[in-house]
């Protein structure tokens, strides 16, 4: 079963991550939030490897403008007609379905809490969506995922109201939810298929997701003690993990699986048991529920592409 033992996590974080090798050739690769940290090391790594487009996301078109000028500096060589970045805000389900159509407690305008929407129900929406026309996908999950099923309360699997509580254990949850989702896409997914569903945790890593406790000088030094003691990766390492999963040769090998450190490792206890398996596919029939909502076309997709087990 999967375990998050505290040496065993120091021991992982300690270890130097091999930087993929393959080749992208004539591939579209397209990143969500890739204007800083892992996202945009991540870019960096992709774009180097020349593929046939890449799509670097951003929440505005002045932070797309302003990767795409630090991503044309850092890659040598790169054709500019590979390279485009798009405005993608996941705290807004009609700037997902806008952009697909192009090819503390707080609710967005769509009456979600923030860290729900953006973890999890805009990356589901963002997958569904693309599903007809996607060949591979590595969604960016964390270890945080061992830690969520405390939270698991009531009968409703995803609930606004279930997010009113501490930080921490928001994003915790948002990412055990990813994950269950990933396995519940993968069971209904046809055999074989094109398509490689992976989660991948890039591990616990210096990154813009701290930055608002960066603004206070004493939690700020606390952040600082806590990364060196829990042996935080640069942003740059942690990106690897999503590109090794990403151009993989060994694509099958990985489908369906969490990845943490280049390896596939266990899902947390909770999503192996008995209990969490019937959790996983009660979220998935939610979150069709609540998406068909947004979006007339994921129940058309649904039926289509993924028949029911």
């Amino acid at each position: 079963m999967g375990k998050l033992g505290f040496w065993s996590f120091l021991s992982e974080q300690g270890r130097d991550l091999p930087l993929s090798r393959e080749s992208v050739d004539g591939k579209t690769i397209v990143i969500a939030g890739a204007n800083v940290g892992i996202g945009f090391e991540a870019s960096t790594h992709f774009a180097n490897k020349k593929p046939s487009l890449l799509i670097a996301t951003c929440r505005d078109t002045v932070k797309c403008e302003r990767t795409l000028e630090i991503l044309c500096g850092r890659c040598a060589g790169i054709r500019p007609a590979s390279l485009d970045s798009w405005p993608l805000e996941l705290s807004s389900f009609e700037n997902v379905r806008s952009f697909v159509d192009k090819p503390i407690y707080h609710r967005t305008p769509d009456d979600w809490e923030i860290m729900l929407q953006v973890n999890y129900l805009s990356i589901a929406l963002l997958s569904i969506l693309l599903l007809p026309h996607l060949l591979r996908s590595a969604t960016l999950s964390s270890l945080g995922h061992y830690l969520g099923g405390s939270m698991l309360t009531g009968s409703r699997a995803i609930s606004a109201e279930k997010f009113g509580v501490s930080g921490a254990s928001r994003y915790n949850l948002s990412k055990m939810l990813q994950v269950a989702f990933m396995r519940e896409l993968t069971a209904r997914l046809p055999s074989p298929t094109p398509l490689v569903v992976t989660a991948v945790d890039p591990g616990f890593c210096h990154s813009s997701l701290q930055r608002v406790l960066e603004k206070y000088w004493f939690l700020r030094m606390v952040l600082a003690f806590v990364k060196w003691l829990l042996r935080a990766r640069t942003s740059e390492m942690g990106s690897r993990n999503l590109v090794f999963a990403a151009v993989a040769t060994n694509a099958q090998d990985l489908h369906g699986k969490y990845m943490s450190s280049c390896e596939v490792v266990e899902e947390c206890d909770y999503l192996l048991s008995a209990e969490g398996k019937a959790f996983s596919e009660r979220l998935w029939w939610e979150t069709i529920e609540v998406l068909s909502k947004v979006d007339g076309r994921v129940s058309q997709i649904v039926s289509t592409y993924l028949p029911a087990r």
